[in-house]
């Protein structure tokens, strides 16, 4: 399932690099305002794996829409989520 959801991050990032090479902006996606999200959709690739199980958990039991897009969501919050938890346990 963690292989899964790596793929699934790999894919994120690639639509959004499609996004924002070509159909936004016609820049490039290591200008800088855009390098900032590509990193930061860099390191939710990785983050994902791990985020990705509790958020379908979470949203069980939940209507449609809600566990349709769990996923991205998890995505989008993926290293913040980890982050947390990082500092959550070395904290205690």
């Amino acid at each position: 399932m963690k292989i899964l959801s790596l793929i699934i991050g790999i894919f994120f990032f690639a639509f959004y690099i499609v996004i924002i090479d070509g159909i936004f902006y016609n820049g490039s996606y290591l200008d800088f305002p855009y390098i900032l999200l590509t990193i930061y959709f860099f390191i939710s690739i990785f983050t994902l794996p791990l985020v990705s199980l509790e958020a379908g958990e979470a949203t069980k039991d939940k209507s449609v829409f809600i566990s349709s897009y769990s996923l991205i969501g998890a995505y989008l919050i993926s290293p913040v989520w980890v982050a947390s938890k990082f500092f959550k346990s070395k904290g205690s």
